[in-house]
């Protein structure tokens, strides 16, 4: 038996392209962002599929999709494609340079004023600074996180067994709560039983609330809870709450973002658990410091964004004599 080696047949070119179909959708806009003809790209995807003997990608006239070996050669493509850019760093680094560069990812369920905060402070600090960042439900944002795709993320974290092998930091813990918009017909709601007829909307796919919505309905005992919207937006979502009689979950503290004017809670009770929002990244991190000073600052403006909610409870302690 004779082993291959992978480097003699697939090319970091290959891998490039088929990502950037990926991201745009569509052969054309793939050739015009790479730079290329759309027969060239063509003949590239056709010899990757070609060196791995297998079909990575279904064409239409509405674009392409990945099959299921597609979404697994992605997956590896994107990583190689992060450790790539953290060796250019790390050459950067060597020659004298400086590195401008993070990445990070935050759930649409997280609050997102603390976030906000800490990316202007530091960006006040090096104005040449080059911040991306990424929205997104949790599946999506642990798997990017793996892959290098952003430096750390910052989610709601129900359970750490998913996370096994990456750094988990709390930030803060805070309550799930169902919410609707201000005024709704059934606020306030003394149990869920009270909210089972209510149509539901939660995140698409993989997030923390998006599994919690049915098992909620498991753990009462209830039928299944009508969840005939769902939204991977985080402004769509709190759009359609304040507008409409749709019903959905959401941290507590996310109630004290500006931008989801309009919505106030139904219900906050039993079985309606105590999550943690958390920072997570590799276990290599950080390669890149300015990534480790903005993790930093996200956990100083993390504090703060809780401290109102902590305060009261802390005076109305009485010492000890």
């Amino acid at each position: 038996m004779t082993s291959v080696d992978p480097w003699s047949t697939l090319r970091l070119h290959h891998l490039r392209d088929l990502l950037a179909v990926v991201e745009t959708g569509s052969l054309r806009a793939a050739a015009r962002k790479l730079g290329l003809t759309q027969p060239s790209l063509t003949k590239s995807l056709r010899q990757l599929e070609e060196q791995t003997a297998l079909s990575l990608l279904v064409r239409s006239s509405h674009g392409v999709t990945l099959t299921n070996a597609g979404q697994r050669v992605v997956a590896r493509a994107r990583a190689i494609e992060s450790e790539m850019r953290r060796t250019a760093e790390d050459l950067e680094l060597l020659r004298g340079g400086a590195l401008h560069s993070v990445s990070i990812g935050v759930s649409m369920a997280t609050p997102l004023e603390f976030v906000a905060r800490a990316v202007a402070s530091l960006h006040q600090r090096e104005p040449n600074l080059h911040v991306q960042i990424f929205e997104g439900v949790q599946a999506k944002l642990i798997a990017e996180v793996r892959q290098g795709v952003v430096d750390f993320a910052i989610i709601p974290v129900a359970q750490r067994d998913a996370l096994i092998d990456l750094r988990t930091r709390p930030l803060f813990h805070t309550r799930v709560v169902v919410v609707g918009r201000s005024g709704h017909p059934r606020a306030p709601a003394q149990s869920l039983a009270e909210l089972a007829s209510c149509h539901w909307i939660t995140p698409r796919r993989g997030g923390v609330l998006d599994g919690m919505v049915e098992r909620l309905a498991i753990s009462r005992h209830l039928p299944a809870f009508s969840r005939p919207i769902q939204c991977d937006s985080s402004s769509l979502y709190w759009d359609l709450i304040a507008s409409t009689d749709l019903v959905g979950l959401s941290l507590a503290t996310k109630l004290e973002d500006q931008r989801v004017a309009g919505a106030s809670i139904l219900f906050d009770g039993a079985p309606l658990p105590e999550i943690a929002v958390a920072l997570i990244h590799r276990a290599d991190f950080p390669q890149n410091a300015l990534a480790g000073e903005l993790a930093e600052r996200c956990r100083e403006e993390a504090a703060v964004h809780v401290r109102p909610r902590l305060e009261p409870r802390a005076s109305a302690a009485k010492p000890r004599r």
